[in-house]
């Protein structure tokens, strides 16, 4: 199972693990989410808002300034992890406290 956890007061998100959903290069879910954190890490980067730690089967963003854009990018990452969730709740969890 991929868990999400997004904490707001210092703005982090920690993806980790692995949807087993399918054989690699075939889960939908792990590719689906994959897809999506990495896009948003890279643009919270490339503008200067935050960083971000990859590692196999984890990624941590971190916004150090929050601005319009990086709170538009979070929330709209949060509502689509959140909406896989909810299709797929045997494989990706998603916390936010």
């Amino acid at each position: 199972m991929i868990k999400v956890l997004y904490s707001k007061r210092m703005p982090t998100i920690e993806i980790k693990g692995h949807a087993l959903f399918a054989s690699a290069g075939n889960d939908i879910v792990c590719s689906a989410v994959s897809i999506l954190t990495q896009y948003v890490a890279e643009i919270i980067e490339n503008e200067g808002l935050g960083t971000y730690e990859k590692k196999k089967g984890y990624l941590k963003i971190t916004v150090r300034n929050e601005t319009e854009v990086s709170k538009v990018l979070i929330d709209y990452l949060i509502k689509s992890l959140i909406s896989i969730s909810n299709d797929y709740p045997r494989n990706l969890k998603v916390e936010v406290r």
